[in-house]
């Protein structure tokens, strides 16, 4: 592609208005742009349909973008402007986008309104024939690069795509599931690190499910066999993903699919602190090994190499789509300060610098710069709130939990319009949190924080205000990064930091993050042009080179643990061969002395090949040496097997060390939270890397209420009724707790005692009454379905009897009594359940 003068002049024009028309929208300058003048009209419809007609994917970016600007700027006088962007988008392969420019499209028939041009109507229908793809009697319309998944997926068993979050990636893999489940069914296992992942891709499921008349599947978010139908969609977060693999050492059969969502989450594997990334590597690794799906996908934003990366991973040919392009046009709009002058920058993927716009009203710009939130920052960002409008729908970077919470008051308090049809959620959230819980305060200014620490029941009901657009403005954390759908037109983020306070050593954004941030920007085939607002820009100066700020970063992933095996070889055999345990001093490397000797216990002489699998290489001789070193282990092999990230040598000396403990194994036991308190202590005091990693005790009186909490939780208590005393009188206590039962007490806790258990009381079910917060087997279930704790109790107390508990229908019998109850429950209650339904 080779651009004239006159068409870089034609494109720098367009850009420029767009650049001036949000300047003016952010009242940094008082000039009101006018119109785009015919002339550039003209200009711009001649590039565009040059463009066009080429295959390149720099002139479609151009193209699109040009397109955006013209529609979004259009003067009404415009009448054929329409028709022109309908062939223009058909032919540069965004057909779906078409929708976006028909205000008369009817959407039950699939019909597009008249065409001004026979010509442009036919042209329009040709291209949209090759972008068809039909499921039973349904017909889809796709995006070129959908296209492409569409086929390779028939021709490759294992694929790895790599596109911008905006590209429509998911939604083409949802639709081949089905079609692969109409012609041979079988088992699907999509994983997924969130749990607002989960519940999303699970509701999605249901819904294509349903149009497909599939009633026979069932979408599972753990691990449950169902051998009596062998038809079921896993939707798994990595950690439910390896579980399975406790529990069975094949338990993925008859896959039809495997899909593995945000495979850049296994970046950090050799990280000795990042256990997320270890577990997503493990798991894919038992994947490979134990089962044969008949389709493996891999897929993730702007990753390079991406079919390498597939190949490594499952040690298998496979093959690669990769697109840089996007249906959505992004543009970021950064200030930057100038000794003392301020500058609004526009930067896009289709100009390799950016154009830099003086601004000459200023007096909002007080809170730019430093790290702390202030009340002159919050000034700031509320008059960018603010200019947006009330029909723009965005997402506010956090760096923490905690300042997201923060942001939402700051910015409820300083915005005078109350939201309309909101009353009931902040009733909901009264009534099944507290009423003094800040998102009860934010709510009525259509403000709203989004966290991982956020209760399920809370996260799910402020998902759906937003995409009922209840909720104008909601600030988030890197949550937003793992694939979130929260659909928003706008990205707001201030710096790059991800602390409050600066310390040596804390995380900053990467280019390739912040890159991923900005594609949240944008809402597929409902916005042309997604825009980020970076609002001090000097602040990633400092940490990402000049040239590459703001870019369409990629990233090459090279997983696995060569390198960090490597570099410390002579300490890690040294450690194997004395029978070394995970210590603080060996803190870099302790993990890979953990996973040597598991696959070495575990998979025998089978396991040096799994160790080269990943980049461990131990000479036979060495694999030798380090087998003769777990022959004198008294505890239980299946206990070593059944807690992975506990090392062999550890679990052996709790098995000799904790014969007098005494544990709880049920919810009449007396002294729950007195024996818990000493099992806790025990294990700080015996086995503090684990303590640390998993239930940190900082002192006495932490301790003493995590336990009774502990209890309350496992016993059904409902999260409203542990909340309920007169100590809960601060927003700040309320989060606190929160945080403690969602993440210590649910997660950390079972897994600090789980070997406990597993030596001691391995049938006992404690563990993971504490894990999901009930014991009652109808709650249970309902639970592992994907209902909210808070839901599932509320149901079990109002329409379950657990004397009718009967384990071969039990799935059934619930479906059955929610559908006969849903209209009685409110709205809110009703999301919570929607994804059974």
């Amino acid at each position: 592609m080779i651009l004239t003068e006159r068409d870089n002049d034609t494109i720098d024009l367009l850009l420029k208005h767009e650049h001036k028309r949000i300047a003016a929208q952010l009242k940094f300058i008082k000039e009101e742009p006018s119109e785009i003048p015919y002339e550039l009209l003209n200009r711009g419809i001649a590039l565009v349909d040059r463009l066009s007609r080429l295959r390149d994917e720099v002139s479609g970016r151009i193209a699109i973008t040009l397109c955006a600007i013209l529609w979004i700027y259009r003067n009404s006088e415009w009448t054929g402007l329409k028709d022109f962007l309908m062939v223009v988008l058909s032919r540069i392969g965004f057909p779906p986008s078409t929708l976006m420019i028909d205000d008369l499209y009817d959407r039950k028939k699939n019909q597009y309104s008249s065409f001004n041009s026979l010509f442009d109507q036919f042209a329009t229908t040709c291209y949209h024939l090759k972008h068809e793809v039909v499921i039973a009697p349904k017909v889809f319309l796709l995006t070129e690069f959908q296209m492409d998944i569409w086929a390779k997926i028939e021709e490759c068993p294992l694929l790895g795509i790599s596109a911008p979050t905006s590209a429509g990636k998911s939604y083409i893999l949802l639709l081949k599931c089905i079609e692969m489940l109409l012609k041979k069914p079988g088992n699907v296992v999509y994983i997924v690190p969130t749990l607002s992942l989960v519940s999303q891709v699970s509701l999605d499921f249901r819904h294509l499910l349903r149009d497909f008349e599939l009633h026979e599947y069932e979408i599972l978010t753990s691990f449950y066999e169902r051998p009596e139908t062998g038809k079921a969609v896993y939707v798994l977060t990595q950690e439910k993903a390896i579980a399975a693999f406790s529990q069975q050492d094949h338990p993925f059969k008859n896959l039809r699919l495997l899909i593995v969502d945000e495979i850049q989450n296994i970046e950090r594997v050799a990280d000795e602190d990042d256990q997320r990334a270890k577990i997503l590597y493990d798991t894919l690794i038992e994947l490979r090994h134990t089962c044969q799906p008949d389709r493996t996908v891999i897929s993730g934003p702007r990753i390079d190499a991406i079919g390498e990366l597939g190949a490594t991973i499952f040690g298998a040919p496979s093959d690669e789509v990769e697109t840089k392009g996007s249906p959505v046009v992004n543009f970021t709009y950064s200030v930057s300060k100038i000794c003392n002058s301020y500058y609004l920058k526009q930067y896009t993927d289709i100009r390799t610098t950016p154009a830099s716009l003086a601004i000459s009203y200023n007096e909002a710009l007080d809170g730019h710069g430093g790290v702390q939130y202030r009340k002159k920052f919050y000034k700031y960002l509320s008059h960018i709130v603010k200019s947006l409008g009330p029909s723009s729908y965005n997402i506010i970077f956090s760096p923490t939990a905690n300042q997201a919470r923060k942001t939402a008051v700051a910015l409820a308090e300083a915005t005078d319009i109350d939201s309309a049809c909101i009353e009931s959620l902040i009733e909901y959230l009264e009534r099944t949190v507290h009423p003094q819980y800040d998102l009860c305060n934010t709510l009525p200014k259509g403000i709203a924080y989004h966290h991982g620490r956020t209760p399920l029941h809370v996260r799910r009901a402020i998902e759906r205000a937003i995409r009922d657009k209840m909720i104008r403005n909601v600030v988030c954390t890197t949550t937003l990064m793992q694939g979130v759908n929260l659909p928003a037109q706008t990205v707001i983020i201030r710096n790059p930091y991800l602390y409050v306070s600066s310390r040596f050593g804390t995380p900053k954004l990467t280019n390739y993050e912040i890159a991923n941030l900005r594609g949240r920007a944008g809402r597929l085939l409902q916005d042309f042009i997604g825009r980020t607002y970076v609002l001090d820009e000097n602040s990633f100066e400092e940490t990402i080179e000049q040239e590459e700020l703001f870019s369409e970063s990629t990233k090459e992933l090279h997983p696995g643990y060569r390198d960090k095996f490597s570099e410390n070889e002579e300490d890690i055999l040294t450690s194997l061969f004395e029978s070394t345990p995970p210590l603080p001093e060996n803190k870099e490397y302790s993990f890979l002395l953990t996973y040597i000797r598991q696959i070495a216990l575990k998979y025998q002489d089978e396991g040096l090949p799994r160790l080269h699998t990943v980049g461990i290489e131990i000479s036979p001789f060495d694999y030798k040496r380090i087998q003769v070193t777990l022959s004198d282990l008294r505890v239980d092999n299946q206990v070593c097997f059944k807690n992975r990230y506990w090392d062999p040598f550890d679990l052996d000396r709790l098995y000799r060390q904790s014969k007098k403990l005494l544990i709880p194994t049920s919810i009449s036991d007396a002294k729950i939270v007195d024996k818990l308190m000493r099992i806790i202590i025990f294990m700080a005091n015996n086995f503090p890397v684990y303590s640390k990693r998993y239930f940190r005790v900082d002192n006495e009186k932490f301790l003493l209420s995590s336990c009774i909490n502990a209890e309350h939780w496992l016993k059904e208590r409902p999260l409203h009724k542990i909340l309920d005393s007169d100590f809960y009188d601060t927003s700040e206590k309320i989060e606190r707790t929160i945080n403690l039962l969602q993440n210590a007490i649910s997660f950390g806790l079972p897994m600090l005692l789980k070997p406990l258990y597993d030596i001691w009381k391995e049938e006992a079910m404690f563990l993971r009454f504490i894990e999901m917060g009930a014991f009652r087997p109808f709650t249970r279930r309902m639970i592992e379905l994907n209902i909210p704790r808070e839901t599932a109790i509320m149901l079990s107390d109002q329409f379950f009897d657990d004397t009718e508990f009967d384990e071969g229908s039990v799935d059934d019998h619930i479906r059955r009594v929610l559908k006969q109850v849903a209209p009685e429950l409110s709205f809110w209650d009703q999301i919570q359940v929607e994804s059974v339904l």
